[in-house]
């Protein structure tokens, strides 16, 4: 979920920028604390590691030595870092920006995403950058001239007029900037896609996903501890994508290590009540009875701001698994998010749950593993992709690796830690570790779980300890991505081992 955008220019000013014009809820927190406040009234200077967010349909203009200007809208969440003497760096959250720059004089203004570099060459320039889910970005050209290249290497010069889309698997073709009509439609459709566009709600789902781990108010976020002893800053909510739709985000930010994100959205086949309460619960299963919705499809992404880690199902569908025709898959224990606990589940007992007819888990847009099928009524009715993707339906260039099913999950005496490793026949693989983690830091013991070194007895476990996981793979070329959240969503979603 990230979304990390950096402007780079010259400035001969002492302060970083200065916030010119704020309208709506605008909040600073300031690099030498951890609390937001209100902005205040403009101007207002900023100073490098200063951070600003919008809220819904709020504005504001920041400044940048009289050549350059950004400008965002609501729904927006930006920091100021230093990148060069003289210089700054701005990393965007999440949200929109447009950049504008007069009369350069060959100082460079440029704007990095997670899947695209835009740097100005001409002397005037002016684009729009949006950023979404999984750090796909969208760039419009307004004046002069850009040059974009992807993380893959790929590249092109932009115009005026031109637009590009680029996303984990390179950049698109350019097309023609649509007409302000059809723009106007695009952006309404792109705010309620976008994970984090459209309109915070700190309801009871956030409550239920967030209260167990002493978050402090949404506007304060809170600082927690990790294993190794390091202050990890922790911000999560429930983001209202679209109707039927919504977001849990949580985001970590560790000095000296920057942002990693943890993002799950899931799309229902109808929409969905103002209060998330009962539709999170439903998440699980339920027992008894289908839910009166169903999840039709979700996007689950872990990603450290270069490397992403993302799980896409859909064909969603509920299946009374304990009344399937294999015994093998039959519920016997049910986590309730409402009152937070797992529950028996008696035999025999009806208890539906979601099962996706397709399924693909993607390492910085390598296909993993995934599936196919047509009406699943449980697992083992499943083909295993093979020769195309199990999302797009693409023909892969070359047959997927064995995945190794299931993987070993191994618990570590002493502390409460689990490992699991994914391995592929091509010597490649996917780890997980996992671990609970005490309130003031440190690991957790198996001494404080009860039931033994059981998957049952470590997910009970986890819902009174903070949660860190620790994603490692091939792919990432001796990167990790390290996260610190809420195990609920995961547990919920059955994406926890």
């Amino acid at each position: 979920m990230t979304l990390l955008i950096a402007l780079a220019l010259f400035c001969a000013q002492a302060h970083a920028a200065t916030l010119k014009e704020a309208s709506g809820l605008v909040q600073i927190r300031k690099a030498s604390g951890d609390r937001w406040a209100r902005a205040g009234k403009a101007p207002i200077q900023l100073e490098v590691g200063d951070a600003v967010r919008t809220g819904y349909n709020a504005h504001i203009v920041i400044a940048f030595d009289r050549t350059a200007v950004l400008e965002t809208a609501g729904n927006t969440q930006l920091s100021l870092g230093e990148s060069v003497p003289g210089g700054v760096v701005v990393n965007v959250l999440f949200g929109a920006v447009k950049v504008t720059g007069k009369e350069l004089g060959g100082r460079p203004l440029e704007v990095h995403a997670p899947t695209a570099s835009i740097r100005a060459r001409s002397d005037s320039a002016a684009w729009k950058t949006v950023v979404g889910g999984g750090g796909n970005a969208v760039i419009e050209m307004n004046e002069g001239q850009a040059a974009v290249e992807d993380a893959h290497g790929g590249a092109l010069r932009m115009r005026k007029g031109e637009r590009v889309e680029a996303d984990l698997a390179g950049l698109h073709e350019p097309t023609v900037v649509p007409s302000p009509a059809r723009a106007r439609k695009e952006e309404f459709a792109q705010r309620m896609r976008r994970e984090l566009a459209f309109d915070r709600e700190p309801d009871q789902a956030q409550k239920q996903v967030s209260d167990q781990i002493r978050r402090e108010q949404y506007e304060l976020g809170h600082l927690l501890t990790d294993v190794s002893g390091a202050r990890v800053r922790m911000e999560d909510y429930v983001v209202r994508s679209s109707p039927s739709s919504f977001a849990y985000v949580a985001m970590n930010g560790r000095r000296g290590a920057g942002l990693s994100w943890y993002s799950w959205e899931g799309f229902f086949d109808r929409a969905l009540p103002k209060d998330l309460t009962s539709v999170f619960a439903s998440l699980p299963g339920s027992l008894g009875a289908p839910t009166p919705w169903t999840l039709a499809a979700f996007t689950e992404t872990r990603s450290n701001g270069i490397d992403f880690l993302i799980g896409r199902a859909e064909g969603g569908h509920q299946v009374d698994l304990n009344h399937n025709t294999d015994p093998g898959d039959d519920i016997s224990s049910f986590y309730d998010p409402i009152r937070d606990v797992f529950i028996f589940v008696a035999v025999g007992q009806t208890a539906y749950t979601t099962l996706f007819d397709r399924y693909g888990l993607y390492a910085n847009g390598i296909l993993k593993r995934g599936w196919t099928g047509t009406n699943i009524q449980s697992q083992g009715d499943v083909t295993a992709a093979s020769a195309s993707d199990p999302i797009s339906g693409a023909i892969l260039a070359a047959p997927l690796p064995i995945y190794n099913d299931p993987p070993p999950t191994t618990y570590a005496d002493g502390t409460a830690r689990q490992e699991v490793l994914e391995s592929y026949s091509d010597g490649t693989q996917i780890q997980y570790i996992n671990q609970a983690v005490s309130f003031g830091g440190g690991g957790m013991s198996w001494n404080a779980f009860t039931g033994g070194q059981s998957a049952q007895s470590w997910q009970g476990g986890l819902l009174h300890s903070a949660f860190s996981q620790t994603v490692s793979a091939t792919e990432f070329g001796g990167r990790t991505i390290q996260l610190m959240l809420s195990p609920r969503v995961p547990i919920a979603i059955g994406s926890l081992h």
